[in-house]
C-alpha cells in the first residue's frame, strides 16, 4: 500500500530525539533528579568494589566515543577501558549504560563536562559490550509538518498499518557513515587496499591536507588527525596509521560494508516481492589486519516495532514514542514516516 508521508523535520534541537536504552525490559531513562544525585551517594559508601563499575551516561548533544574520551582526560583513563552496548546519536539527549574497568564511585561523581551526567553506579564481575542491551525507545518530536492536527492523525493511522505490513530493516547512515563512507572505507581494508581505505578516510579533512593547513583542522576531526599524524613520521605505512584509531571504531568500518551488503540484498528481496523472514550475509577474513574480521550474521528483514504512540499532536507537529530491538534504526522508521513509502 502506498502512501503519503508525513513531512516536517526531526532533530530541530537534541530534546527532539530522546533514546533510552532498554535492558530485559527496563528503561534507562534520562532523567536525573536531586534524590537520584543522594542515592549515588549513598551507594559509593556502602557498596565494595570490583572489577567493573557500571554507570548510566546521559548525555546532549555529544557522540558516545567523543563523551566518553572527555571523560577519560579526567578520570586519567584510555578509551579501551570503557565498555558499551551500542553508540548512541550526537544530535540527541540520550541515556546508556556503560562500564568503566578498575575506578570507584567517588571518581566518577567528580566527573565534570556540559551537557553529560552521571548515575544509577553498581560494581560488576563484568563488562558492558556491544549488544548487551536489549534495545532502545524513542521520543521523537517531529516539527515544520505541513498538516493540520486532523491531517496527521489520519496521516500516522496509515502508519500504523504499514507498521503492521512490515517497516524493512535497513541499516541506518549512523552504521555506514555519510555518503556511504563508511562502508567504502571497510570495503578497501577488506580488499587489502589501505592506501584507499586512508584516502577515503581523510575526504573530511582534505582542503586543510591540500593546502598545508593540517594543524588548523578542528578537533571534531580527531581520528582524521591521529591518521595524519602518523603518516607525517610514517608516510607509507597505512596499516599503522589505521591503527592509531582505537579497536571499538576501526571495527565499524568492516561492519559497514557487510551492513551495505544486507541492505543492498535487501532491496533486490523487496523489488522482486520475494522477501524472507531473514537473511544471512557471509563473514570476512581479513589476515592483514586480523582484528577487523567479520563473522557472519543473520538478521530480520523487518523491524519489531513495539508500543508505537502518539504523545502530543498539534498544527505542524507531533511527539511520538515507540521502542525498537538493537540494531533497528529509529532513522530508518522515521525516513519512511516522514518521506513516504519507500515504493513510490
Amino acid at each position: 500500500m502506498a502512501w503519503e508521508g508525513l513531512g516536517g523535520r526531526i532533530k530541530v534541537q537534541p530534546e527532539d530525539f530522546i533514546v533510552e536504552e532498554l535492558w530485559n525490559d527496563r528503561v534507562v531513562t534520562v532523567d536525573y533528579s536531586i534524590f537520584q544525585a543522594l542515592k549515588d551517594l549513598l551507594q559509593s559508601k556502602i557498596h565494595e568494589p570490583k572489577d567493573f563499575l557500571h554507570f548510566t551516561l546521559i548525555k546532549r548533544n555529544w557522540d558516545t566515543v567523543k563523551a566518553l574520551r572527555y571523560m577519560g582526560f579526567q578520570l586519567r583513563c584510555s578509551l579501551k577501558r570503557f565498555g558499551f552496548a551500542g553508540q548512541k546519536d550526537k544530535r540527541a539527549l540520550t541515556a546508556q549504560r556503560v562500564s568503566v574497568w578498575k575506578k570507584k564511585i567517588p571518581e566518577l561523581r567528580k566527573v565534570r563536562l556540559k551537557d553529560l551526567k552521571l548515575k544509577d553506579f553498581t560494581y560488576a564481575e563484568e563488562p558492558i559490550t556491544l549488544g548487551s542491551s536489549t534495545g532502545n525507545r524513542f521520543t521523537v518530536t517531529i516539527r515544520e509538518i505541513p498538516k493540520t492536527r486532523r491531517e496527521i492523525k489520519r496521516t500516522l493511522k496509515a502508519f500504523y498499518r504499514r507498521i503492521d505490513e512490515g517497516i524493512p530493516n535497513f541499516y541506518g547512515e549512523q552504521r555506514l557513515g555519510k555518503g556511504d563512507d563508511n562502508a567504502l572505507v571497510g570495503k578497501a581494508i577488506i580488499e587489502g587496499n589501505l592506501k584507499g581505505a586512508v584516502e577515503i578516510l581523510l575526504r573530511k579533512v582534505k582542503s586543510y591536507v591540500d593546502c598545508g593547513r593540517t594543524a588548523e583542522i578542528p578537533d571534531v576531526f580527531w581520528i582524521e588527525k591521529r591518521v595524519l599524524r602518523h603518516l607525517e613520521k610514517l608516510p607509507n605505512d597505512y596499516a599503522g596509521a589505521l591503527r592509531k584509531i582505537p579497536k571499538k571504531i576501526r571495527r565499524i568500518f568492516t561492519h559497514a560494508y557487510q551492513s551495505k551488503i544486507f541492505n543492498d540484498r535487501l532491496l533486490a528481496f523487496l523489488i522482486k516481492g520475494n522477501c524472507p523472514e531473514t537473511i544471512e550475509i557471509e563473514g570476512f577474513d581479513i589476515p592483514w589486519m586480523p582484528e577487523l574480521s567479520c563473522k557472519t550474521i543473520k538478521r530480520n528483514s523487518f523491524m519489531t516495532v513495539r508500543d508505537f504512540e502518539i504523545l502530543k499532536v498539534e498544527d505542524g507537529s507531533v511527539t511520538i514514542r515507540f521502542k525498537l530491538n538493537k540494531g533497528e534504526y529509529a532513522s530508518v522508521l522515521l525516513e519512511e514516516l516522514i518521506q513516504g513509502d519507500w515504493r513510490t
